[in-house]
């Protein structure tokens, strides 16, 4: 296991390829925040696809180059599938865009509890 500390989110990779990706509160989240935890999870495990949990701290915003980063094809080489977790009413209004207007190429889906999000994840190891 590995963990990342940065200014704008904590990053937990585990040996069995779960990424746990947290935002920290009152940040906005850049394009640049997901190349760089993607690049941070490929030199920890080379060659290897990850499933991915995202939830926040608290107050948060995504910039729509981020979100553009993260439905893309680039994005799915390396992620096989991506859990949105969150019981607040406005992270949920933001997940639910995200899904419906960005239309992310790596399966995609929002819960609100955090178990049913982990074990939906690890449904897609190899």
């Amino acid at each position: 296991m590995r963990r990342f500390d940065a200014p704008a989110y904590t990053m937990i990779i585990h040996d069995d390829q779960l990424i746990e990706f947290k935002v920290k509160k009152n940040v906005t989240l850049q394009e640049s925040h997901i190349w760089e935890t993607r690049e941070l999870a490929s030199k920890y495990m080379p060659g290897k696809k990850f499933v991915v949990l995202m939830e926040a701290e608290e107050n948060f915003d995504v910039s729509v180059d981020a979100r553009r980063a993260g439905a893309s094809e680039e994005y799915a080489r390396d992620v096989t599938a991506l859990a949105l977790c969150s019981n607040r009413l406005h992270e949920t209004i933001l997940g639910n865009l995200f899904l419906k207007v960005n239309k992310p190429v790596v399966t995609t889906r929002f819960f609100d509890d955090r178990e049913k999000a982990i074990t939906w994840l690890r449904s897609f190891r190899k």
